[in-house]
């Protein structure tokens, strides 16, 4: 089995550790001085950011470059804020569907009446 390209491995741990912060791509390229389109391409794994940019992001995220870019583990933390994430994620995903349902037998009830 072949290993992911770094970049590809990059983009994703870009995207987990930007959302993990509650950050939009403006707000992260705001924060670094870039523009948002290119955080979306390094999100996209069309480009990757040098090792300065690299650094940033790091210790804005509280993290190390090896764990930024793939090469080692994610942390304890950053492993129990995924785990939470998905935890609200089913939450809402949930939430959602009981609110649709509702909402199908309300529109069946106003169309019988």
């Amino acid at each position: 089995m072949s290993e992911k390209p770094r970049n590809e491995t990059i983009a994703e741990n870009l995207v987990l550790y930007r959302k993990l912060h509650g950050m939009t791509q403006a707000e992260l390229a705001d924060a670094i001085g870039y523009s948002n389109k290119s955080v979306s391409k390094w999100e996209r794994g069309e480009g990757t950011p040098d090792i300065f940019l690299l650094l940033l992001l790091s210790e804005i995220y509280g993290i190390t470059v090896s764990e930024l870019v793939g090469q080692t583990e994610k942390s304890k933390e950053t492993q129990e804020k995924m785990r939470a994430a998905e935890k609200d994620r089913k939450a809402l995903e949930r939430a959602k569907k009981k609110a649709l349902e509702r909402a199908k037998k309300q529109k069946k009830k106003s169309d019988r009446a």
